[in-house]
């Protein structure tokens, strides 16, 4: 490899470090809940359906995959496409409100610690707003923010039952 190949590949993986350091706090994020949240909803009540570890592992695993595509769409071309633009710091966003809204918000209501809150909120939430914000702060419409937002959260939450019973069926 010629040396200015070597460059322009360093420069590339300098410029996206912050969205893969990002994917590597939302996947810690996401092996914390995958070891104890299943055991944690057993007692959970309203705040959270009881999950088994398998079903609630194949919806963590189609939602990480969402996160990845939508990081590597992102990160994989020259000038990303508006909607994956902002579909992506949408996504991004939604997880930073996940450390919030159910990890804490669950944890102060129940008195006891919510599985992810840690990772959610010493991991995700800062770098997630370093990755909106102070990278991309500047060249952002709040409006398409908050769409890419809304849209990520509302497929999301209205998602994971549906997910839930699919992995049920599939792994029961």
């Amino acid at each position: 490899m010629s040396d200015e190949v070597l460059l322009i590949c360093l420069v590339e993986i300098n410029n996206s470090m912050y969205e893969i350091i990002f994917l590597v706090c939302f996947t810690l994020h996401n092996i914390e809940e995958l070891i104890w949240l299943p055991g944690w909803s057993k007692n959970a009540g309203k705040y959270h359906p009881q999950v088994k570890r398998k079903e609630f592992g194949f919806a963590l695993a189609v939602v990480t995959l969402i996160g990845y595509f939508l990081t590597f769409a992102f990160l994989n071309s020259e000038s990303p496409n508006e909607i994956i633009r902002y579909l992506y710091l949408g996504f991004v966003m939604m997880m930073c409100l996940n450390a919030v809204f159910p990890h804490l918000i669950a944890a102060v209501v129940l008195k006891r610690y919510a599985p992810g809150l840690l990772t959610g909120l010493l991991l995700n939430l800062p770098a997630g707003l370093y990755v909106v914000f102070g990278r991309h702060g500047d060249q952002l419409e709040l409006n398409k923010l908050a769409a890419g937002f809304a849209v990520c959260t509302v497929v999301t939450v209205f998602s994971l039952r549906p997910l839930f019973k699919l992995g049920r069926k599939l792994f029961d």
